[in-house]
């Protein structure tokens, strides 16, 4: 540990070339301003061209600037900017300065700070903390996630892409999301879930990028598919296991339905309650076991979707795409023999898309990192109260994510 003494505390500043000629406290507001100038022997630079001067133009009037906050004060730095008249630009123009930007009313590294609490708290939390204007945070937030976004993008290889959609307001409004399934995190969102909003997102991705993806697994979604046919061609599409189980899930939800409208009342009493003991795989406790037999035995129906249920675990055991196959035919002539319409709806799906469903035996991936992803993107939504700015939202997304490094290893475009 290096220990001086004697230390002066303009040398805590660390602002090189200025130094404190005085102070002020409000004790009262818990506010210390400290007034700064600039020391002797340092030169001045034109905020054009950079160029080093030694003499200046003429000072703008005093200018406050909020700073990190010293000893429990909110603290102040007020300090005179210089204009030089630079010969490089042939103009008069404001002096440069490292530790703060033009216009602004804070200190880049006190902008930095504020930034790195809105990785951690929600910006009104901060606002609050800071005392700040909440309107100022989301400026400054926004601000350095872009820089973080555009300096120091991570560019690793994506071999297996994950696509899904999630939605962002009411009334059916809803983006795509890339994600990286190897990594665990999103590397890019687009507004819609249109072919064209996905095929967007492959054109900024560029050639290089879609030429090293191997698989991409993603829902029954056609718009997505075309999209990945044109722009990932070497790429094998594997349609995702979640989401084919969502739709048997919904195939049973149905039949539950249409069965508890037509009982009479006793039998209604009998299934009220019981959608999550007919969709839950595995039952462990005898009470539930013995409450499923008691709505099997009361409706033949509700009894062949549950089998029909247990039955199409087996598809997902299979060791490989032949055995899945054929235990998909033998599973979707028994839905067409159920007479149940919304099984023998899931069956023509199915076979549909085959081809895709089964490329999940070659590589074995899933959409279920995404589905924790999404969660996430829940809850950064759900904490905010909903976002106003869709561009803001998708950089909150891919920094909770991973995509950008953390806020100590970056520095201001100013600093760097």
């Amino acid at each position: 540990m290096l220990i001086k003494s004697g230390i002066n505390i303009a040398d805590l500043l660390g602002i090189t070339g200025w130094e404190i000629t005085s102070y002020s406290l409000n004790e009262i507001k818990g506010e210390v301003t400290l007034h700064i100038e600039r020391g002797t022997n340092t030169y001045y630079k034109c905020g054009k061209c950079k160029t080093d001067l030694l003499i200046c133009y003429d000072h703008y009037d005093e200018r406050l600037v909020r700073d990190m906050s010293i000893w429990g004060y909110k603290c102040y730095i007020s300090f005179s900017q210089a204009r030089v008249k630079c010969p490089c630009c042939n103009s008069v123009q404001a002096e440069y300065l490292n530790w703060v930007e033009s216009y602004q009313r804070q200190t880049i590294r006190y902008e930095k700070y504020l930034a790195s609490l809105c990785d951690y708290m929600p910006v009104m939390d901060v606002a609050e903390i800071e005392s700040v204007n909440k309107n100022t945070l989301y400026r400054i937030d926004k601000k350095w996630l872009k820089w973080r976004n555009d300096l120091c993008k991570r560019n690793d290889v994506v071999k297996h892409l994950g696509i899904d959609e999630i939605a962002i307001k009411k009334n059916h409004k809803y983006a795509t999301v890339f994600y990286d399934l190897e990594r665990s995190r999103v590397i890019g969102l687009v507004k819609g879930r249109k072919q064209r909003n996905a095929s967007s997102f492959f054109r900024k991705w560029g050639k290089e990028n879609c030429k090293r993806v191997e698989a991409v697994c993603t829902d029954l979604w056609a718009a997505f598919h075309n999209s990945v046919k044109i722009h990932l061609k070497q790429a094998t599409l594997i349609f995702d296991k979640f989401h084919v189980f969502k739709y048997l899930s919904d195939a049973l939800e149905a039949v539950r339905r249409n069965e508890q409208a037509q009982l009479a009342e006793e039998g209604k009493k009998v299934l009220k309650g019981c959608r999550w003991l007919i969709l839950k795989r595995k039952l462990t406790r005898h009470k539930d076991k013995r409450r499923l037999r008691e709505v099997m035995n009361l409706n033949k129906n509700i009894m062949k979707a549950v089998l029909l249920k247990e039955e199409f675990y087996r598809f997902y055991d299979a060791v490989n795409a032949i055995e899945a196959e054929e235990i998909l035919k033998e599973w979707t002539e028994q839905c067409n023999e159920s007479g149940l319409k919304p099984f023998i709806k899931l069956a023509k799906r199915l076979n549909r898309w085959q081809e895709g469903i089964l490329k999940f035996f070659d590589l074995r991936i899933s959409n279920g990192v995404s589905e924790g992803i999404n969660n996430k993107i829940k809850v950064i939504k759900r904490r905010s109260y909903g976002f106003h700015d869709m561009d803001y939202f998708f950089l909150k997304i891919l920094n909770a994510t991973g995509m950008f490094p953390h806020m100590r290893e970056i520095a201001h475009p100013r600093l760097s």
